[in-house]
């Protein structure tokens, strides 16, 4: 009962509230917890009337006391009475916790704090860790054997301006290390890479002009470049107004082929783009330009550039994004890592505008993708030859 109370008021329990629940007074629980705090855990045990000593028994010849057996039972009662105060206010746990039940790090971290009072051979052997495991965890209590690699996320993250998670931060790492260890040690440093924030701009006029086939069945993939081109349009909303930006993407690598953006959505900045876009096709080539079915891909102008150059057209159902999710999830990608956690809505126009010219440059130049073995689509172009 003694040691239930005390671990009762190690808990935080009151001590009148712990001597109601064992049913004693409450002098006598703050009496026990005055023993335990004199002497521990060994304090509360029930003091045992001492025999008569052998040389006052009648008829017995006095027998000498092992003295040295007598030293090593206080020693032992000592070294449990200093295990279990440090278990309490080191390891942070029950006094009455099995030491057995500890890991190797909180052990380490007992012998470590009670080395100056007993051996490490004696602390090893009552807490049952081989001194191989000692020696381990002690010699990386006060190091940190990532250290040098934490700066160096730190470092990838902030050049990445917050945007790449573990994944490309692993490889960006360019070491080997589990993909594990650089997530924990982002958690560790607060680093989290920017979340989506679902918004779109829909720039749907209904059915005024025939609407081509599908011809892409959401099959973003291409074998080459310039096989099937990707291209929408979207609005970041800015201090002093909204800028709008139509890209052309190519479904090869990802590529911005051409891009416009501008203060108004208008047919000058899908035509304009579609013209840049065209300039940069070999001759002879016949690529499928998939849109949505806005009014920018339905009017005169933006059909008669298609058909003088060959272009063949491909638009998604009425109301249903997935039919061009490729380029939806280039838009997300860009307001994730770059419109939303910058603030562009605090900025001009003007300064939007510029904002998005560096974020296409880092886009096809500098953000590297899994699915290009890690390089940017400019340098995984390189690397088959397919640019200078």
């Amino acid at each position: 009962m003694r040691v239930r109370a005390v671990r009762l008021c190690l808990t935080g329990l009151q001590q009148q509230a712990a001597a109601a629940q064992l049913g004693v007074s409450a002098g006598v629980v703050n009496h026990w917890m005055a023993l335990y705090r004199e002497g521990g855990m060994a304090a509360l045990q029930p003091q045992r009337r001492s025999p008569m000593p052998e040389e006052e028994k009648p008829g017995v010849h006095p027998v000498s006391d092992d003295v040295g057996e007598l030293h090593r039972r206080i020693r032992e009662l000592e070294l449990e009475n200093a295990l279990m105060r440090q278990v309490v206010n080191v390891v942070k746990k029950d006094p009455g916790a099995s030491l057995g039940r500890l890991s190797n790090r909180e052990k380490t971290r007992l012998i470590d704090r009670l080395r100056p009072t007993f051996s490490l051979h004696c602390l090893a052997r009552r807490l049952t860790i081989p001194l191989s495991s000692y020696h381990y965890h002690h010699a990386r209590r006060d190091g940190d054997k990532y250290s040098d690699i934490r700066v160096r996320v730190r470092a990838l993250f902030k050049e990445s301006s917050s945007r790449y998670g573990y994944r490309r931060l692993h490889h960006a790492l360019g070491i080997h290390l589990s993909e594990k260890v650089v997530r924990r040690i982002m958690r560790e440093e607060g680093l989290v890479a920017r979340i989506p924030h679902r918004r779109r701009y829909s720039s749907y006029q209904g059915e005024s002009t025939p609407a081509p086939d599908n011809l892409i069945h959401r099959d973003f993939s291409a074998k080459e470049p310039n096989m099937k081109w990707l291209t929408d349009i979207t609005e970041i909303k800015a201090c002093d107004g909204k800028v709008y930006v139509s890209p052309m993407i190519d479904c090869y690598d990802g590529k911005i082929v051409a891009y416009t953006r501008g203060l108004h959505p208008n047919a000058r900045l899908a035509n304009t783009m579609l013209r840049k876009a065209i300039g940069t096709l070999p001759d002879d080539t016949r690529v499928i330009v998939h849109s949505d079915r806005g009014c920018h891909y339905r009017w005169p102008e933006w059909i008669r550039i298609c058909q003088e150059h060959g272009i063949i057209r491909s638009m998604s159902r009425k109301g249903c994004s997935p039919d061009n999710s490729a380029a939806e999830g280039f838009f997300g990608r860009m307001k994730t890592e770059a419109v939303y956690p910058e603030y562009w809505e605090k900025l001009t126009c003007a300064q939007v505008v510029e904002h998005v010219d560096t974020t296409m440059h880092w886009y096809n130049h500098q953000r590297i993708k899994q699915s290009l073995g890690w390089k940017s689509p400019v340098h995984y172009r390189m690397q088959q030859g397919l640019v200078a």
